[in-house]
């Protein structure tokens, strides 16, 4: 089957390509990298935080 991309609304075509990739999803290591990311986020909102407390400037 073929379609026209830009024929299809935009929660059509995300529908079909998470059916299309679910199958192959390893949903431990996909909770692994968002654990992982979530911890780089905290890490460096903290940086953030310390760079304004020790006078650094802002861009």
């Amino acid at each position: 089957m073929q379609w026209e991309v830009e024929a299809l609304e935009p929660d059509e075509l995300r529908r079909l390509v998470l059916a299309a990739v679910d199958p192959y999803v390893d949903r431990q290591v996909l909770a692994q990298q968002a654990a992982r990311q979530e911890e780089q986020r905290r890490a460096l909102a903290s940086f953030v935080r310390g760079w304004g407390a020790a006078g650094g400037t802002s861009v």
